[in-house]
């Protein structure tokens, strides 16, 4: 028979103290660092509670939408649903598996992308600011949206996905949470400091 209980089971896994958590590495002290700071930076006061409640944060204003006019992609997209109703038939007869939209916005071959990485590698480093200068076109419109943002290069990705990085992006508008997006490297510039 098998003995399948637990000796040290601990029911309060939040319970474990500062000695006891696994350092972070680097990066991941780096993360938690710009993490604080940025929180910091928002603050604007904290409000406590006369009759015992939790306490109020009271945060700034973030700045709005860098491109209030949209941005217009350098590629051509060709949405199923703006097709005549013949022209839908005679896609789903080719495919019956056709997107929902189709763009002109080339792959990069492998050449052109080891160029692009060979290039980004003067600059592409955690903790970078970057802008988004592009994106391709989704059918929701969220990746179009991004386009003129701005962040920091938040993680950098493995050898298999060495043309894309993480990117926490600065809030804008009336975002409250953290936006890390996963990005391809053309899409990205560095911003000088």
């Amino acid at each position: 028979m098998v003995d399948t209980e637990v000796e040290d089971f601990d029911p309060q896994p939040g319970a474990e103290s500062e000695a006891e958590r696994p350092a972070l590495s680097a990066a991941g002290q780096w993360r938690a660092d710009y993490r604080k700071a940025q929180h910091q930076r928002r603050l604007a006061g904290i409000q406590t509670d006369l009759f015992g409640g939790p306490a109020i944060e009271h945060l700034h204003r973030n700045a709005p939408h860098p491109l209030p006019d949209g941005w217009t992609p350098d590629y051509e997209v060709e949405r199923f649903q703006d097709l005549t109703s013949e022209q839908q038939a005679q896609r789903l007869a080719v495919d019956p598996h056709t997107p929902w939209a189709q763009t002109t916005r080339k792959a990069l071959t492998a050449e052109e992308k080891a160029a692009m990485i060979a290039s980004a590698a003067n600059w592409l480093r955690l903790g970078q600011r970057v802008r988004l200068v592009s994106a391709p076109v989704s059918i929701d419109g969220t990746t179009e949206r991004r386009a003129g943002r701005v962040g920091v290069v938040w993680r950098l990705c493995s050898p298999v996905f060495a043309d894309y990085v993480y990117v926490n992006l600065d809030l804008i508008g009336q975002e409250r949470s953290e936006k890390v997006v996963f990005v391809e490297l053309r899409d990205v510039e560095p911003i000088d400091r």
